[in-house]
């Protein structure tokens, strides 16, 4: 059984630490676009259920938008129970370039965001599309720096998105998703467009329409943002980027308690489900984390020692703490540094539990 444990790390650790290098190499080499003079017509699209704690801050900063193009925002309320209609609709009222989408009933043809966000779009014209959550902050640059990301061949532009607050619970959160962040920006670098947040996520209209919308998405097992990102890149043709630009940054709230952050994860890994058959390149990494992660949890619990076993760790430790330095001198946030030691140690519970987790049990939006 140990001999078996000891395949397994192996067999994890080769392609991971593979991968985890060519990410280092790509986010080495990646640097902010210049601002573009380029002024298509944009829509902002929101899907709020829920959220009528945070929509004020959110719509606040969309109203102080500097963009010098044409500009609307689509803000639905999908069935909330509490008085998130009311704020979208007053505000809206006040200000008329916003425009209140209300969702009464759930759709039969696709799940809740996908719904609201279609709805958003068929109130706009606008040939640009950025999506972001009712939860996010932003700088008044904001959307003229992601749009000027887009040239004749980029489809869609992944924004950074970091976690907002200072407890211990809320920086574990923030740097566990500066990881995610860091992977897909690594692998972007390199032409391989894997997934993206749709806290900070920009389209071109033509190319949602060219993959059909998320109708195009019969089985509806992934979330919106890694459909988009995934279907979008792999038009003939169409290139995926990543905006390094600090303005066009945006924050969002940490999950208030372990239980919230527990589903939330278990959310974005049911994105992993039938990604074999997607994208197997993408899926080798996962599975390849999963394995090495599970191994050392059974190496752990088995209370053997070995030099392999060391070395492993001693290479995990110094490859990751890389990459995630990387994306914290991006963020001007490498105070935050000292979590990694506890978001390290934590791994190796943490990705088995969760990788099993998305594979099983259904999932929901809200």
């Amino acid at each position: 059984m140990f001999h078996f444990i000891g395949f397994l790390l192996v067999l994890g650790a080769i392609p991971y630490f593979t991968f985890v290098a060519i990410m280092i190499l790509g986010l080495r080499n990646s640097k902010p676009t210049p601002q573009s003079e380029n002024l298509p017509e944009v829509g902002v699209l929101v899907a709020a259920r829920n959220e009528a704690h945070n929509l004020p801050d959110l719509l606040d900063d969309l109203l102080a938008q500097n963009y010098a193009g044409k500009l609307s925002f689509m803000i639905a309320d999908d069935r909330s129970s509490d008085d998130t209609w009311s704020v979208i609709h007053k505000f809206s009222k006040s200000h008329p370039q916003f425009k209140a989408v209300r969702i009464l009933e759930a759709s039969s043809e696709m799940t809740g965001k996908k719904n609201a966000l279609t709805q958003c779009i068929k109130n706009t014209t606008a040939s640009i599309l950025i999506e972001t959550d009712a939860d996010c902050r932003m700088g008044p640059d904001w959307i003229s720096t992601m749009v000027a990301e887009f040239d004749e061949d980029t489809g869609i532009v992944v924004g950074f998105s970091s976690v907002r607050s200072r407890s211990v619970f809320a920086i574990y959160q923030a740097l566990d998703f500066l990881g995610i962040m860091m992977t897909n920006a690594g692998m972007m670098e390199h032409g391989k467009a894997w997934s993206g947040s749709g806290q900070n996520l920009a389209f071109k209209r033509s190319h949602f329409t060219a993959i059909g919308g998320f109708t195009g998405d019969p089985d509806q097992t992934i979330g919106d943002d890694f459909y988009l990102v995934q279907k979008i890149a792999k038009l003939k043709g169409v290139t995926a980027k990543f905006s390094w630009n600090p303005k066009s940054f945006v924050t969002t709230s940490p999950a208030e308690t372990v239980s919230a952050f527990y589903w939330q994860r278990k959310r974005w890994a049911s994105d992993s489900r039938g990604l074999h058959h997607k994208d197997p390149l993408f899926f080798l990494f996962l599975a390849s984390a999963f394995v090495l992660n599970t191994a050392l949890l059974l190496h752990l619990l088995s209370f053997q020692i070995t030099p392999v076993f060391l070395s492993i760790i001693g290479i995990k430790f110094c490859i990751e703490s890389i990459i995630l330095m990387i994306g914290l001198q991006k963020m001007n946030r490498m105070v935050d540094i000292w979590v990694f030691a506890i978001w390290f140690v934590m791994q190796p519970f943490y990705i088995p539990v969760m990788g099993i987790s998305g594979l099983v049990g259904k999932v929901a939006w809200k």
